[in-house]
């Protein structure tokens, strides 16, 4: 596997980046000990989002269950008057994800697609030249002619619905993050990319923040008891997150091949910058978690994936130092030992600091893509 690795360590204090299902920051234990995480899929979503900022011509792919509307306005936009469009609409979005209520708009799973793949299939359905009177039966109120109407649409919406596998140039996101269609798997892509939980590198407990709320109504009157109290919980914690790509596997058929060198590459360098400075925006308004990596080790090698997080399965200590410093030297240490012991070799390695960004992508890029 020829691929992309990032090793980050991030700090940051005061947040609840990634919440339980009590509203807890999310934490696992490592190490013997209690730590803080975040969820790969939730930083996943803030790289995607941050990606579309600096690439949104490749990055455009939108994940939802509500596919109606948009495949209806591009039936209209067909030359179909509104009933047809309404129909061919439904039809589609059944053959691609299971309607599931014709009137809301929405099939039962999320869908992710690009506008260029929606457009794709609009085109194979709309070229099908599907007849009036066919889509009148598939809306009869004769059962008969109902179902033998869903029947032979079914069989010509789904085989067009292939045409969402084809080549386009604005799902960068789909190939580096995949897509699961449970309904026809020959639409799954399998993500190049790989994502870990972040996990704090030292041991955390959770705290929690009292708060009250003024009632401005009430100020100068005798009641002087708080509009609202509550507690929230929050935490500290430097974290430890992987991030890799697969080039060869990004760059196949299936994925990327029809991108050129210089798409491919404008690819690479949005996903790595928002691989690096994405973060999770959770409670932004509240607690302004945006703090960038403190550092970030950059490889560019072939070989099986390797985490580093077995850094920190020693949590690292309390210190008058802080813990990103001590990070950064358990982090070096760990690879350090790992490329002597398994005879691990890198075509590039890259440091922020003390590289800036740019220099940094540039490196992990060089000349080939």
């Amino acid at each position: 596997m020829n691929m992309i690795e990032l090793h980050i360590l991030q700090s940051f204090p005061v947040t609840c980046l990634n919440r339980d299902d009590v509203g807890a920051p999310k934490s696992a234990r490592f190490g013997g000990v209690q730590r803080a995480r975040v969820s790969s899929q939730c930083w996943k979503r803030a790289i995607r989002e941050l990606a579309t900022d600096y690439a949104p011509g490749q990055f455009a792919g939108q994940r939802t269950r509500y596919v109606v509307k948009a495949l209806e306005s591009g039936f209209a936009a067909k030359g179909a008057v509104e009933a047809k469009a309404k129909t061919l609409a439904r039809i589609t979005a059944d053959a691609i994800g299971t309607l599931d209520d014709p009137e809301k708009g929405n099939v039962k799973t999320l869908l992710f697609f690009s506008p260029q793949e929606l457009s794709a299939v609009i085109e194979a359905v709309w070229s099908l030249g599907i007849s009036d009177d066919l889509l009148q039966h598939y809306e009869s109120d004769d059962k008969k002619k109902a179902e033998k109407a869903k029947k032979e649409l079914d069989a010509l919406t789904k085989k067009a619905a292939k045409s969402l596998a084809s080549s386009v140039k604005d799902a960068a996101d789909i190939a580096i993050f995949g897509r699961m269609v449970a309904d026809d798997h020959t639409l799954t892509v399998e993500g190049a990319g790989l994502f870990s939980h972040a996990l704090s590198t030292h041991a955390v407990s959770n705290e929690l923040d009292f708060f009250s709320a003024v009632d401005d109504a009430k100020i100068g009157s005798d009641d002087t008891g708080a509009g609202h109290i509550g507690t929230i919980e929050f935490n500290s914690a430097c974290y430890y997150r992987y991030v890799g790509l697969n080039l060869g596997l990004l760059a196949d058929e299936a994925h990327l091949q029809h991108f050129t060198a210089e798409e491919r590459k404008a690819v690479l360098t949005a996903f790595i910058r928002a691989a690096v400075l994405a973060v999770p925006n959770a409670r932004k308004n509240s607690m302004f978690g945006f703090n960038p990596p403190s550092y970030v080790l950059g490889l560019r090698r072939s070989g099986q994936p390797i985490s580093l997080v077995n850094a920190f399965e020693q949590s690292v200590a309390d210190g008058k130092g802080g813990y990103v410093k001590e990070s950064e030297k358990a982090l070096k240490a760990h690879w350090s030992q790992l490329k002597g012991l398994y005879c691990l070799s890198t075509d590039t390695e890259a440091e922020l600091p003390p590289d800036n960004l740019d220099a940094f992508i540039g490196k992990l890029l060089g000349a080939s893509v």
